[in-house]
C-alpha cells in the first residue's frame, strides 16, 4: 500500500477540501493520511465561517503520523495562517518528505479568503521551495509570480518565474477562455495537456482533486510528466461525472475513475 499525507482544510459541503482529497486518493488505490488545518462552515453557495486549527495542534497531528510511518507523497493545500505555513514547512524539512505537492489555495470559488494575506510571502519564501510540484490556478499563479495571468502565454511566463523558487510548476487552466490547458514546466521544457471545455456548472473541488491525484500518482512511482497527464485525465473524468448538490455549483466526482476503469 502507498500512502499520501494530506494537509488541508475541511469542506462541510463535502465537495472540496480534505473530503475531496480523501475520495480522490482512495479511488486511486492509495491510503490517505490526514492532518486538518481549518474547519469551514460552508455549503454550495458560500462559506459562512472558518475556524483555524492552532498551529501547534497541526504540528502534533503531523509528527504523530510520522512517528508511525513516512508517507510516499504529501499534498498540501489550505493552510490559512502564517503559523501553519511555518509549522508545515518545518515538518517537511525535518523528515525530508518525498513527492510534496503544494496546491497554494488562496481563495474559494465563492471569493472567501482561504489564506491570510500576511501568509503569502512566507508561502513563497519557505513552503514552495520544499515542494516537488506546485499546482496554482491562474489567479494563484499571478499572485505568486506577481504578474497578470490570463492566457497561455502569461501562464508560461508565470511558470518560469515560479520555477526559480524550486519546484516543477503545473498551472491549471480551467479558467482559460475556450479550451482548457494545464501547463507543466519542469525547468527544461513545457508540457501542455489540453482538453475541450466541459459544459457544466458542477466543478466544485476541481483543484483539490487534481493536486491529490497528482500526489497519488507520484506516490505510485510515476514521473512528474506522466503523473500530471494522469491527474489531468483523472480530473476530467471527475468533472464529467459531477452532479448537483444544493443550490450552487455541485461537486466533481473522483469516484468515477474507478467506474470507468472497470
Amino acid at each position: 500500500m502507498k500512502y499520501v499525507l494530506v494537509i488541508a482544510g475541511s469542506d462541510s459541503s463535502g465537495g472540496a477540501g480534505i473530503q475531496a482529497d480523501i475520495k480522490a486518493i482512495t479511488s486511486l488505490g492509495v491510503h490517505a493520511l490526514t492532518a486538518l488545518t481549518a474547519v469551514t462552515a460552508q455549503n454550495s453557495v458560500g462559506i459562512a465561517a472558518i475556524h483555524k486549527i492552532p498551529a501547534r495542534f497541526i504540528s502534533t497531528q503531523l509528527h504523530t503520523i510520522a512517528e508511525d510511518l513516512i508517507p510516499d507523497a504529501v499534498k498540501v493545500s489550505m493552510l490559512y495562517s502564517r503559523l501553519a505555513v511555518n509549522e508545515v514547512t518545518k515538518f517537511i524539512r525535518k523528515y525530508a518528505l518525498p513527492n510534496v505537492v503544494v496546491d497554494p489555495v488562496m481563495a474559494a470559488s465563492t471569493g472567501n479568503r482561504l489564506l491570510e494575506p500576511e501568509a503569502i510571502p512566507l508561502l513563497k519564501e519557505v513552503l514552495i521551495p520544499v515542494a516537488k510540484v506546485v499546482t496554482p490556478n491562474l489567479y494563484e499563479a499571478g499572485i505568486i509570480a506577481n504578474i497578470k495571468v490570463e492566457d497561455v502565454y502569461e501562464m508560461a511566463e508565470a511558470a518560469k518565474l515560479i520555477k526559480k523558487m524550486g519546484p516543477d510548476v503545473v498551472i491549471t487552466g480551467g479558467h482559460l477562455p475556450g479550451k482548457s490547458i494545464d501547463l507543466l514546466y519542469d525547468g527544461n521544457e513545457f508540457h501542455r495537456f489540453p482538453s475541450s471545455r466541459i459544459n457544466t456548472e458542477h466543478t466544485h473541488g476541481t483543484g483539490c482533486v487534481f493536486s491529490s491525484a497528482l500526489a497519488a500518482f507520484l506516490a505510485q512511482g510515476h514521473g512528474v510528466v506522466t503523473a500530471t497527464k494522469l491527474a489531468h485525465d483523472f480530473t476530467r473524468s471527475s468533472i464529467l461525472d459531477g452532479y448537483a448538490c444544493g443550490r450552487g455549483s455541485g461537486p466533481v466526482n473522483p469516484t468515477s475513475w474507478k467506474k470507468s476503469s472497470e
